[in-house]
């Protein structure tokens, strides 16, 4: 009985200690990227702010970036739509299994060359590709 308690014990830290590391890789991997994804457009963009840079490597799209900057965040619309002074740019995912199609899950909002708002889901945009 005591044999068993103290098994399952062991068990129960085996497990804790492989989730920590396994949180804690994550977390690495993901800091690391970030820094080189910050490094490789310190490089492209040498007249973008750090907080710029920042929030691109980080691929977050915030009002008053230009096009630029949003491309080099979440990459190049799969449309965009002009009206005047104005461009709506719509990122797509493709859906279903059998017969995939697009749907459009993120815009980007322009006015005059700069971001004025944003909408739908950007996570959902999270592919292979934007790990290059």
């Amino acid at each position: 009985m005591a044999f068993q308690k103290a098994n399952r014990k062991a068990e129960t830290m085996i497990k804790r200690i492989l989730i920590s590391v396994s949180l804690g890789i994550l977390f690495l991997t993901g800091c690391a990227e970030t820094q080189y994804r910050e490094s490789k457009i310190r490089v492209q963009h040498r007249d973008w702010s750090d907080e710029v840079v920042q929030k691109v490597a980080k691929r977050q799209v915030e009002p008053d970036m230009t096009g630029d900057m949003v491309s080099a965040a979440i990459g190049l619309p799969d449309k965009i739509t002009r009206q005047g002074d104005t461009e709506k740019w719509g990122y797509a995912i493709m859906v279903g299994d059998y017969q995939p199609v697009e749907k459009f899950v993120y815009f980007v909002f322009f006015k005059n060359g700069r971001v004025t708002r944003t909408e739908g889901d950007i996570n959902r945009l999270k592919t292979l590709s934007w790990y290059s």
